[in-house]
């Protein structure tokens, strides 16, 4: 949920991190003037119980990020230049919680001041066995690193792109989950009353390859948008040390993968079947899932306009292989249901994926110097596509306010076409700032 404000509300920026600290000070004051005629036990309670219950916190980030090299369709090397402030707050009863966090944004790619609200949504506790949530709220399901299987949750692809902080590649949901918890089985209910799609590369901050054209872009038709709901559940349940989950999801492809006749991009309806383990192994953490994608307007794969069935796969691996230092590797595997009649009805044919998309990842990581500097390498290859995608990162806690984050995201393929490859002419490296209060 975004808000587009007008420039001058950029300058609360300046005075949210002292809003607490002004409110601690007069109510320091105020103590002080009429302590004489205050019962200090009672004061002291207050305190308690206001500290108890009522939290808050936030921080203020700069942030940029520039281009690699030039980009024949977007002109501008600029591929992220913002500063936002973040106030997240906190109120827990006994059993019940709200909770409350938005940024207030400049973002000078599109030169907007806007207000985003990340998460706004009552918790409550129905007895010791069912929780309720609702409101807006970010939702995570899955096993998978960067790769996303059962997970049809909203997605900030262009965020992730950029280099934003992680929790931005998450988009927030307007959902009501429903959990019941016994012993060690749990079933979760999401109903999205609206649809909620990824916000996808549409060529706002990045180009991409158009099959239609045979070019690359920088817009995108607007799509035509889904008003219907959307259900999910999860049935999960821990057996001899290993977590095992069922999925069912009830929605939409979460890009906008379909055309109309008139070649206008939607979200066309899908149905999703899936399965997760993960379980420890030769001290370290395996996890496998699989998801059968039902691409409802497309059974046999013969309609050119809507993407057909596939089969995904993944397995992963995770352990510490020296002090401070984590390794983990995942395999992903993308069958398409009736390629050929895909590659047959196609519009561009030669611009197909192949019928077994694979996909291996990497993830290096060391923390050191008492865990305030993090060193990260997180990459992408596809042995099929002739395609990867680099994503190296630093971050350093300089104390407990000051924070400093740096980063690259290369990308290179063989051809413009594929997945990554597309993305050549997008690689960037990018800058974060942030303070916390």
């Amino acid at each position: 949920m975004n808000y587009v404000i007008k420039p001058y509300w950029l300058w609360l920026l300046l005075f949210i991190p002292y809003i607490g600290f002004t409110k601690n000070a007069i109510k320091t004051e105020q103590n002080t003037i009429t302590g004489s005629f205050t019962d200090d036990w009672d004061d002291d309670w207050q305190d308690e119980e206001d500290e108890s219950n009522l939290n808050y916190f936030g921080f203020i980030e700069g942030a940029y990020g520039r281009r690699l090299q030039n980009n024949d369709v977007i002109h501008s090397a600029s591929t992220l230049n913002e500063i936002r402030s973040r106030l997240e707050v906190n109120y827990q009863l006994t059993d019940l919680n709200f909770n409350m966090s938005g940024d207030l944004l400049y973002d000078n790619i599109i030169s907007k001041t806007k207000v985003q609200i990340r998460t706004a949504f009552i918790d409550y506790n129905l007895g010791d066995s069912i929780n309720i949530k609702a409101g807006r709220q970010i939702l995570t399901w899955g096993t998978g690193d960067y790769l996303f299987l059962n997970d049809l949750f909203p997605k900030d692809w262009q965020s992730f792109f950029s280099g934003r902080a992680d929790e931005y590649l998450k988009a927030p949901s307007d959902s009501i989950k429903t959990s019941w918890y016994s012993n060690n089985s749990s079933i979760q209910l999401v109903w999205t009353p609206r649809f909620e799609a990824d916000n996808s590369i549409n060529g706002e901050r990045f180009s991409y390859f158009s099959p239609l054209t045979n070019q690359h872009l920088g817009s995108l038709p607007k799509s035509e948008k889904q008003s219907s709901d959307t259900w999910s559940i999860k049935l999960a349940t821990s057996a001899n040390s290993i977590d095992y989950a069922l999925y069912v999801h009830k929605g939409f492809w979460t890009t906008p993968v379909g055309l109309t006749p008139y070649f206008k991009p939607y979200y066309p309806k899908l149905n999703v079947y899936g399965a997760s383990m993960q379980t420890p192994a030769s001290s370290g953490l395996f996890n496998a899932e699989v998801a059968w994608y039902n691409s409802v307007e497309d059974s046999n794969g013969s309609v050119p306009f809507v993407p057909n069935s596939q089969f995904r796969a993944l397995i992963g691996y995770e352990r510490e292989i020296i002090a401070n230092v984590t390794f983990s590797a995942q395999y992903y595997l993308e069958h398409t249901k009736n390629h050929q009649h895909s590659v047959e009805n196609s519009l561009a044919s030669e611009f197909e994926p192949d019928q077994n998309r694979q996909l291996a990842t990497l993830r290096l990581r060391w923390l050191t110097l008492q865990n305030k500097l993090n060193l990260s390498l997180f990459s992408f290859w596809s042995p099929t596509d002739k395609d990867a995608y680099f994503k190296p990162s630093l971050s350093y806690r300089y104390s407990d306010d000051w924070s400093f984050s740096a980063g690259l995201n290369v990308f290179t393929g063989s051809t413009q076409s594929s997945f990554f490859g597309q993305h050549r002419d997008n690689s960037n490296a990018w800058l974060r700032v942030r303070y916390s209060y």
